[in-house]
C-alpha cells in the first residue's frame, strides 16, 4: 500500500470509528470491501477472505493505538500536572476496554476511572496469559535441552 493509501486508510478508519465506536473487528468489516474491493473479490475466490480480515483487523487496532491526540493530551496535562509523569511513561494513547469493546483514549480513561480499571483489568490478564505461556515453553526448553536420554530420539521424532 502506498503512503497516500496508507494515509487514507487511517483517514477512514477514524471516520468508521467515529459512527461506530473504537472497535476493530466492525470498523474492518464495515470499510474492508469498499477499501480493497479487487483484494477482497480475489482472496474470496480463493478461500483467503479469513485471513485478509485478520490483517485488516491487525491495522485497524494499530490505528486506534497510535491515535494522534496531542491537542487533547496537551489540555489534559495543563489541567492536572500530577497525571502528567505517569501519562508520559504510557507506551499507548489509548488501551483496549474489555466492557466497551473499544480502544479508549487515554483523557477519556482518565475522565472515567470504571473504564480506566476495566483497561488495566484487562492489561493484567493479557500480561499474566503470557507469562503463563513464558513459563510453559520455559517447561519445554528444559524438557527438550535435557541431558534426558529420552530427549535426543523425542526431538528427532517431532521432526520426523
Amino acid at each position: 500500500m502506498l503512503d497516500s493509501q496508507s494515509a487514507a486508510f487511517a483517514e477512514r478508519v477514524w471516520e468508521v470509528a467515529a459512527q461506530l465506536g473504537n472497535n476493530a473487528p466492525k470498523i474492518a468489516d464495515d470499510m474492508m470491501e469498499d477499501a480493497f474491493p479487487l483484494t477482497c473479490s480475489q482472496a474470496r475466490q480463493e478461500g483467503a477472505l479469513r485471513m485478509l480480515r485478520t490483517g485488516i483487523i491487525t491495522e485497524v487496532k494499530r490505528i486506534l493505538r497510535t491515535q494522534d491526540d496531542a491537542v487533547g493530551q496537551a489540555d489534559f496535562a495543563d489541567v492536572c500536572e500530577s497525571f502528567a509523569p505517569l501519562v508520559k511513561d504510557l507506551r499507548s494513547k489509548s488501551y483496549f476496554v474489555e466492557s466497551a469493546a473499544e480502544y479508549v483514549a487515554i483523557p477519556n480513561l482518565i475522565a472515567e476511572p470504571e473504564l480506566l480499571d476495566d483497561a488495566r483489568r484487562f492489561m493484567r490478564r493479557k500480561g499474566k496469559e503470557c507469562l503463563d505461556e513464558a513459563d510453559r515453553l520455559d517447561a519445554l526448553f528444559a524438557a527438550v535441552t535435557s541431558n534426558d536420554t529420552d530427549a535426543a530420539p523425542a526431538r528427532q521424532e517431532v521432526l520426523a
